[in-house]
């Protein structure tokens, strides 16, 4: 019997181990997504030229793929108005007197990729009255104007649609136009082949709006690929397109070769280069950029998945990143609860830590998962306390057990009450940590706490409490480990190796560590005994 229970022990440890090496060295997969850090700290200063009292500058506004937070504009001697009137921001700070010193803008900046898979064909002949302005031709000399004109004969039919159209002006700028930063005018560019960023963007402005396709240029910073102290991730102004098809502003941008996509490290600044053109000239303003990653770190799920589906393995058909995003959502919670068990079973079979019934710990901690570490606590606190009170009151009463369960679930019920009442007060506080689970289990919770009171005194009751708090923080503090979670989640075979472990910690008979330290005085008397000569005994 011993070698069955050996041999189904270590397959099950064993087993799932053998699967993380065949996906790693076989199948080539990742183990976990990759991490992408894609929040970053902004911080741009300012300093006007010459004597003003007022000065502008573009500012980063949330929009699709980008979201702003934790904005820091004001200065206490100067005030500041945002125009929003566009789909972009622009500051303006003013005084009554002359502006001194520099002024500095922070910012914490979301950024997600911007993706168009499909753009269907767009034959759209007439556009709103607000898209008038991104129709507008630019003065050209008349021999640039011949220029363009004999290109698009060349690389257009003249029969297509909005959407296939702008994708060959793309592809004639990206590829035919070399990218050289000395060559700043259409003029050279359409003689030599050759612009800097800023003219290739200029360059399909002029050709999308002259097929009457409203088109506009985007002033955009490229993050810094790499971790860098602030001294090295100082940024300059990039530019790129944004077109008008299907009703919606499509990015473009030639210098990098993206068509219909933006990826997820460059934040936008202005989405109309003409309104800022002159607020962005070194020759009125002197300014720095600067941008740093926050600690902020999230897994690649969507990449991930892409990865695992190309193996065409059977994992790719049994993974749980094919699951809906909340099913995904509740597994990442559920998969670290038989490694909190694990840990419950060797606290209390091994070490010797009481608490309040096998699986309390664990609710209590879904129930600090569920609301928050510091709501569960101070909640948790509370209805201990109510529960240790009513127990005295209730006494009095001699109420038997299903009644005065009752009624400690009324108290709780209205405790919950005044909170919501309190959180619609004060605004700060949310409201989200009230839901029928925390109710369910700190009923339980109190139900346990009040048999054990009458059966073994408040003294062993409280320590008790203690060593389940105790396991309750060990558990909650696995939540805190994102590579656990996402590590269980992304191979959940693994939960054959936990049953494995709790195999061994099952079979374990001997004194637990706690009997050691209780009975201490017990063992240096025996030894004392075993040490006296034999004809003393």
């Amino acid at each position: 019997m011993k070698k069955t229970i050996i041999f189904i022990t270590a397959t099950l440890i064993l087993f799932p181990v053998g699967v993380l090496i065949y996906k790693a060295r076989i199948l080539k997969l990742s183990l976990v997504p990759q991490m992408v850090d894609d929040v970053w700290n902004l911080h741009i200063n300012l300093k006007p030229k010459g004597d003003v009292t007022s000065f502008s500058f573009p500012i980063p506004k949330m929009g699709l793929g980008q979201k702003v937070s934790d904005e820091r504009i004001r200065r206490k001697d100067l005030e500041v108005f945002i125009d929003s009137n566009s789909d972009s921001h622009v500051a303006t700070w003013t005084s009554k007197e002359l502006i001194k010193g520099r002024i500095s803008y922070s910012a914490r900046v979301d950024l997600k990729p911007v993706t168009y898979n499909r753009i269907p064909k767009d034959y759209t002949e007439t556009y709103p009255k607000g898209l008038e302005q991104y129709l507008k031709l630019p003065t050209l000399l008349p021999e640039d104007e011949e220029a363009i004109s004999s290109l698009e004969t060349a690389i257009l039919e003249g029969s297509e649609d909005k959407t296939t159209l702008i994708r060959k002006i793309y592809y004639y700028v990206e590829e035919e136009i070399q990218r050289n930063t000395d060559i700043k005018t259409i003029h050279e560019t359409l003689n030599t082949g050759k612009g800097s960023p800023l003219i290739k963007a200029k360059l399909f402005n002029i050709m999308a709006r002259r097929k009457n396709v409203p088109s506009r240029i985007v002033v955009m910073v490229r993050m810094p690929e790499v971790r860098q102290s602030m001294e090295e991730t100082k940024l300059r102004f990039t530019f790129a397109n944004e077109v008008f098809l299907a009703n919606k502003w499509v990015p473009i941008d030639t210098n990098r070769g993206y068509f219909a996509q933006r990826p997820d490290n460059f934040m936008l600044i202005h989405r109309n280069y003409e309104e800022v053109e002159k607020l962005i000239s070194k020759k009125n303003i002197t300014y720095s950029i600067q941008a740093e990653r926050a600690r902020i770190n999230r897994y690649n799920k969507t990449e991930f998945k892409k990865e695992v589906i190309k193996s065409d393995s059977i994992f790719s058909k049994l993974s749980l990143y094919r699951l809906p995003l909340p099913l995904q959502t509740m597994f990442t919670t559920i998969l670290l609860i038989p490694i909190g068990a694990l840990v419950l079973s060797i606290a209390r079979n091994i070490i010797g830590i009481p608490t309040f019934g096998i699986f309390t710990p664990i609710l209590l901690t879904l129930f600090f998962k569920e609301t928050s570490f510091g709501f569960g606590m101070l909640f948790f606190a509370v209805v201990v306390t109510i529960g240790i009170v009513e127990r005295y009151i209730l006494d009095k009463f001699y109420l038997l057990a299903v009644p005065r369960l009752s009624i400690i679930l009324t108290l709780i019920i209205m405790l919950m009450l005044g909170y919501s009442f309190y959180a619609v007060e004060l605004t700060s506080i949310s409201q989200k940590h009230l839901s029928f689970f925390p109710i369910v289990i700190v009923t339980l919770i109190i139900e346990r706490l009040s048999i054990m009171i009458t059966e073994e005194g408040m003294l062993n009751t409280f320590k008790t409490l203690l060593g389940t708090l105790l396991i309750v923080l060990l558990v909650y503090s696995l939540y805190f480990i994102s590579a656990l979670e996402m590590f269980m989640f992304t191979n959940p075979e693994l939960l054959l190796t936990i049953i494995g472990l709790l195999i061994l910690v099952g079979k374990y008979k001997g004194y637990r560590l706690s009997e050691f330290l209780r009975f201490r005085d017990l063992v240096r008397q025996k030894k004392k005994m075993e040490s006296l000569p034999h004809d003393l005994l």
